[in-house]
């Protein structure tokens, strides 16, 4: 049985801001569930469980370079009683050596629109999608109405 209100989970959404915008993976691992399951909708990949979603957490982080006018922006946040949704504008710089497949070349500033849906469990983070453009992070989107 989930136990979570809209008021819970809107203090997890703040809490989950707090250590997602601060860069702060021990504080966000202890808001994430022993069995919660991360998905990259992009590619499909899967990263089942807290081991496996710290290391891959890991990588994202050492993939990008946060400065003071160039780090993650909330610009919306829905909640309902067991789901939270995000956007959020990712800017960083791309470090020398990169993490991420496909990354642009060191030193290029990126600017990537992400969406993550997120479901709630007893007060953890149990699953989470997360929605992107790759052709954005790689510089190769395609106008479709232009």
């Amino acid at each position: 049985m989930n136990t979570n209100t809209n008021s819970t989970t809107e203090s997890f959404a703040q809490k989950f801001k707090e250590v997602f915008l601060g860069d702060d993976l021990d504080g966000f691992m202890k808001i994430v569930a022993k069995d919660a399951v991360w998905t990259f909708m992009a590619t499909g990949e899967k990263f089942c469980g807290a081991e496996e979603i710290r290391k891959s957490a890991e990588k994202a982080m050492a993939g990008r370079i946060h400065t003071k006018d160039l780090h993650m922006e909330f610009t919306n946040t829905f909640c309902s009683e067991d789901q939270i949704c995000v956007e959020y504008l990712h800017r960083a710089l791309t470090p020398e050596k990169g993490t991420i497949t496909g990354s642009p070349p060191a030193g290029t500033e990126i600017a990537v629109p992400i969406c993550l849906t997120m479901h709630i469990k007893d007060g953890k983070l149990d699953r989470m999608n997360e929605y992107l453009d790759m052709g954005t992070l790689s510089g190769t989107t395609k106008h479709l109405f232009s």
